[in-house]
Parts: C-alpha cells; structure tokens; sequence
C-alpha cells in the first residue's frame, strides 16, 4: 500500500500563503501596538455616558485618533469575543459561544484558520503577545494561539486587593471588590505594561530592529473580581456617584420573558449599587493608568509617527441597567464597547466617528493600514474609509451579534433582536438605551422584515465560508486537541468535493469526499466526522510534535459494525505497546482504553494503530498523561491552603483562591492516579466546584496559577 498523507489545509491558510511579504522588500512598514482591556465597556469618559469615569489616558488617544462611540463585539462573553476578533470569523459562524467552547483552531474546519496575530508573523513582522488576548490557553493561563507568535510574555496579570472596600455577593462570589496599599509596580497588570514598555523603548536596540512589530497588550481589569490598589478608590467620590443613565425602572415589561437578575437583586437589597459603580469605575482608572504607560512609552520612543495604535474593549458591560450585572445578554449595553484607532497618516484623526461598527472589522483594517495582501476570506470590513473620514454617509453596513443561539443586527438606526416570539425592535436614534420595544408596532414591520433577511443572508454567508473551510480541512476532532501531522495509509481525501448544502453534521450518510474513501459524517454525538471502509490490516498514524515521557492512558472512539470481535493494535514509535479489543457494539460508539502505558518520548511520538476486522468505524483518538501522585507530592508547596472542607459530603468543593493569580486550573485524581476532572476557573476569590464522581473514596487535588502549584487530599462521599 501506498503512504498518503494528511495535509491540514484550510481556506484562510490558502490564500495567505501566496501572498508573504518580506519586510526588506517593504522598508517603512507601520508598527501595529494593540491594546485590549477586559470587560471595559463604552463608558470611557469622552463618550460621555458617565461623566464621573476618569480615563485621561484613553481619553488623549481619542482626541488624537478616530474614537468609534457606536462599536460592537460580536458576542458579549470574552471567549467567543475574542476568538471573533483573531481569526476574523463571527460566532454564529464558528458556533464558539462559550467561555469553555475552545480555541478557534479546535473547531473543526477550522484548524488551519489564519489567525490576525500569525498574519502578521508570516508577514516579517516581529510580533509579541502579552496578558489576556486570547481567553485561556498556554500562555500564562490568558494567552493561546501562542505558537503563532514571535514572543511570549509569560508573567500574570489582574492586581490585588486588600481589607478596604471589602464585599462580596451572596449570589455570586466573583461579584466582589477590595482595595488595598501595595507597590503598583508589583501588580500583575503593572508589571505587564512596564515589560511592554521597555520593549518599546529599547526596540531599536534589539535583534528585530530592522523588522516591523505588532505588539499585543491584553490587560485583566476591569473583570471581576474588582479587586485594586486604593488610590484607584480615592479618584472618585462616593457621595457624587450616581445611577447610570440608561437604568430605567420597569423598562422590562415590554419584552417577554424578561426577569430580574438575582445578582441585581442582591446587590440592591444590600444598597450596594453606587458602592458597585464605584468599585468599576476605579477599575476603569487602573486599566487607563496602565495603558497610560505604554503610550507614554511609545510617545518617548523613535516609532511614534510611525506605529498604529488600537484600543477596545472585549465587549460591554452592563452596571445595573435592564436589571443586570454581567456581559452576556442580547442587550445593546451588553456589546457596546470603546474602540480607538489611531493611524499617524489618517486625515479623519481627532473626528469621532458614529456609525456602527464592528470589532470584527479590526483584523481586516490593520492588514490595509500596514499595506499587506487585503484579507477576503473573512467576516469583517475594513474601517478605512471611516479613518479617512469618519462622517461618511455611504457608510450603513450593519454589524450581526450573537448571544445563546439569537442573532441580533443593528444599523445605524435600528436594532433588531430576533428570538422569536420575544422579539425586540428599537428605534436607537430616539430609543439609545432601549426603553420602547417597537417589536410589534405595526409601523415598523417592513423595516423588520428588512432587517431579518439582512441577518438570513449574514448568517447564511457566513455558512457558506464554513462549507468552504469545512472542504479543504482535514479530519481533526476537537477533543483530540494534540498538535501534529496525520497520516494514513490508503486514506485519501480525494479531489472532489461533495456539497455541505443537504448533509447535517448530526445526520449520517453524507460522505465529505467521493474519491478515496474514508472520512464520512458521524452519528456520533462526540464527532462530527469519522474514518470508515477500513480494511483489515490497515494502519493510521498520529505524529505528536511535542510529548514528555511519562505514563499515559490512550483512548479510541470506536463502532464496531460486525459480529465478530475485531482488535486495534497499538504501536508507539514503531514498538508494539498493546492491543484493545472492540466487541460488537450494535450501532453505538464506544471507548476502547489502553491504560498506564509508560512511553518515552526523546523529541517526538508517533501513535500507529493497525486495525484487525471488518466493521471498524474510527472517530478520535485520545491520549491523557497519568500524573504520578506519591506521598511527598500530597503535601502542597504553595504559600496557602485552598481547600475549605476536606470531607465532601455535599458534592461541592469549597476553595479560597483569593490568594492566587486571576486564572486557576484545577485537576482532580482519583487514589490510582486517573484524572477525574480537569477545570479553568477564575481565581482571586472564593469558589464552589461542583462534584460528581462514582466512587466514594480518596482524590487530590491540584491547584495551578500562573505562580505556585498545591497537591490537597479530600474525602468524596458519595
């Protein structure tokens, strides 16, 4: 038989690897520094919204820029958000809707996705990432995509609190502020945008000189939990702080199904809004201080003319308006955010610019400004033509978010939320803060029906680019999640395509190439895609780049058609490790497991599974390291004791994390060394895990932030 291989190639990666520019050919090519702040919404204070926010640094760059006052995320949570931006694909495209969706590269099809920040790398443009940009990944917890970046930032971010200010909801303990008196400079924060600002300082003097650089700050605060050095408190005075402007009572009643958060709830019946607002605003002024300190950085500089800079939030943020204290709703304070552009060569620089946009379009505009190969294959529109003149009239492109499966669009009049049969409809002219539902108002039903085919074709657009992605790309399940090359002997992708447009990911029958054999939509609910026709004696491979060696537990996702008992034997870099049988599973999946193999691994591993039968459907393959867990490594080595309640008879998990860094991960053994369960969560405060194993008996528990690492025994009681 004939070795093939299985070239991961994806639409976006096609067409930017035609058109690579080197910087010598381009000499003045324009520095890109990009700034995002997590969870700042649009009340910076030359919005003009609250008047009592103090931003005096952002504020600057507005006058001296293009301040967008009417810019959109795409979804209002930081993950789907964030992905949204970097890989320039919506989230009613991709279906990432959730902060533990995953990273971009994990949905299917879109693997080979040519992300913003690789664009500009494979583009000669020495590129350095630092802070939250991406929403959990490798990079000091808050950074991922991080082998497409030409340097890393590893340190933490957020700040800590103190006794000051101290409160927490009893609805939701990430809810909650503290102040505190600390050097600023030890702030996780601080400390990232003074190592940004050196780097810009001594650039010049580096090894990449004589490239251009785009420069990637991710600051934590504002998010919760709000905890920050006291001055940021002292800015601002209790007594003149007032409601938001947008909060109307009973402005609900027009929208079914509308309720009352608890969270609102809890936080006015403990008369603690104003003391909320307090606690954001002050967040606001840590995040300006430390954007003040990079443009202050870039300002002293030799790059100043020459070096676009950036600035958004990740989404909006709502402070007790509709009766909410989070991001995620479908309501326009929920996605509105403050964006800047500055381009040192822009005639519309110091014009604020009121037409709706979209922070999709952001990825699109800086590859125009630096003068790189337009990108097409994308959702997004280049901002351009508003730099140069941010009054535009031509310009009334609509921009489509997305929130829990409803679609939302809103032009430069109107916004529509189309969730059926609690649909609303404002006028944003009159109506900015959408206290009139004009949903069924019989005056504006072609205005809506206008707007909902706008969406259709929207949506239906973008699923379209992903039957295009979805054709190029190789088989790669997202709970594979291991980089590497596939390969496969007699399994080839074939060079025609069938049509995406009458198969159903969830539907079997529907064959993803005619030529060749093999990749097949699943019925699987655990994929959307699997190996079929696989003859016996045939053979696949997985290539692992980068393996420790160690003890690991493999796992196939198997179907067994026959009524035989067929076999999958195992080999690891060409040495037979073991065999797993697959019974006749009667039309279902199963797990077939080859547990505590130990492997060593020099500098790559590759995983060759020969299968034996006549029935075999293949879907995923899975491999999970076995962490050895001896007695010296139950006592914990962290400065603190986490856990609260060391019997857990109530099946939940109390832990004080209020002494760690902002992201936390959290794995659980059980007494033989088997992973259990595996969590990212927010630290800095107190937190409730949920528990629901099998077995009662003995587990560990390990507790990870970005600076110490704690091993703790509990008791599960069933």
């Amino acid at each position: 038989m004939k070795l093939r291989t299985i070239r991961q190639f994806g639409l976006a990666g096609a067409m930017a690897s035609t058109c690579i520019l080197s910087f010598s050919a381009e000499p003045q090519k324009k520095n890109v520094l990009f700034i995002m702040a997590d969870d700042f919404n649009f009340w910076l204070q030359s919005m003009g919204y609250y008047p009592l926010v103090k931003t005096p640094n952002l504020d600057k760059l507005a006058t001296k820029g293009v301040l967008f006052t009417n810019a959109h995320c795409s979804y209002p949570l930081c993950n789907p958000s964030r992905n949204a931006l970097w890989s320039g694909f919506r989230p009613s495209t991709t279906g990432i809707q959730g902060n533990n969706d995953g990273y971009i590269r994990d949905i299917q099809g879109f693997s080979n996705v040519v992300t913003m920040n690789q664009f500009f790398t494979d583009n000669g443009y020495f590129t350095l990432a630092g802070g939250k940009l991406y929403h959990n990944g490798s990079m000091g917890a808050v950074t991922t995509d991080p082998t497409h970046w030409s340097e890393l930032y590893t340190g933490g971010t957020g700040s800590p609190g103190g006794s000051l200010y101290n409160w927490t909801s009893p609805v939701d303990n990430l809810f909650s502020w503290s102040a505190g008196e600390y050097d600023i400079n030890t702030a996780g924060d601080t400390k990232l945008v003074n190592f940004f600002s050196d780097r810009l300082k001594n650039y010049a003097q580096s090894a990449n000189k004589n490239k251009p650089f785009f420069f990637g700050c991710g600051v934590f605060r504002p998010h919760l939990p709000l905890n920050l050095h006291k001055m940021f408190w002292d800015k601002f005075d209790y007594d003149k702080i007032t409601i938001p402007r947008g909060y109307l009572e009973g402005d609900l009643n027009d929208i079914p199904g509308a309720t009352t958060a608890s969270i609102h709830t809890s936080i006015v019946s403990a008369d603690q809004w104003k003391r909320a607002i307090h606690a954001y605003i002050a967040g606001l002024a840590y995040a300006d201080y430390n954007i003040g300190i990079l443009l202050d950085a870039l300002e002293k500089s030799p790059y100043a003319k020459n070096t676009i800079i950036c600035f958004m939030g990740d989404h909006g943020w709502q402070l007790g308006e509709k009766n909410r204290w989070a991001k995620y709703a479908v309501y326009d304070q929920a996605n509105h955010t403050s964006m800047i552009i500055y381009d040192p060569s822009s005639k519309g620089n110091g014009i604020r610019c009121d037409k709706v946009v979209s922070m999709q379009d952001i990825y699109p505009t800086l590859v125009e400004l630096c003068g790189m190969p337009p990108k097409t294959d994308i959702e997004g529109r280049s901002l351009v033509p508003l730099l140069e003149n941010p009054k535009d009239k031509n310009w009334n492109w609509p921009v489509l978010m997305t929130y829990n499966n409803v679609n939302c669009l809103k032009t430069n009049e109107y916004r529509l939320v189309n969730s059926n049969n609690s649909g609303q409809f404002y006028d944003m002219r009159t109506d900015s803060f959408e206290w009139y539902n004009l949903y069924t108002n019989p005056a504006y039903k072609a205005t809506i029906s206008i707007m909902q085919k706008q969406i259709d074709s929207m949506v239906q657009i973008g699923t379209e680019l992903k039957y295009r992605l979805l054709a190029n790309a190789t088989y790669n399940h997202s709970e594979n999640k291991i980089p590497g090359v596939i390969e496969a002997e007699n399994y080839d992708l074939g060079s025609e395509s069938q049509s995406y447009h009458d198969t159903d990911a969830s539907n079997s029958g529907g064959v993803l190439r005619t030529e060749g054999v093999d990749i097949q939509i699943s019925t699987d609910t655990k994929g959307s895609y699997n190996i079929t026709d696989i003859k016996s004696g045939e053979w696949l491979n997985y290539t692992f780049e980068k393996c420790d060696s160690g003890t690991y537990n493999l796992s196939l996702r198997v179907l067994n058609e026959s009524n035989s008992t067929d076999s999958v034997v195992i080999f690891a870099n060409n040495k037979r490790i073991g065999v797993v049988m697959v019974e006749p599973t009667d039309q279902k999946w199963s797990d077939v497991r080859l547990e505590s193999v130990k492997l060593i691994t020099p500098t790559y591993l590759r995983l060759k599974m020969q299968f034996y039968g006549s029935g075999l459907k293949f879907n995923y393959f899975a491999i999970e390291q076995v962490v050895g867990l001896g007695k010296t490594q139950y006592i914990s080595n962290a400065k603190y004791k986490y856990i609260q309640n060391q019997v857990i008879d109530a099946g939940v998990l109390k832990l004080d994390l209020t002494n760690t860094t902002p992201y936390v991960n959290i794995s659980i053994y059980d007494n033989s060394g088997k992973m259990v369960l595996s969590s990212g969560i927010i630290g800095e405060e107190f937190v409730t895990l949920p528990l629901h194993f099998n077995e009662t008996g003995i587990y560990y528990v390990v507790i990870k932030d970005d600076e110490t690492v704690s091993v703790e025994k509990i008791k599960y009681i069933k």
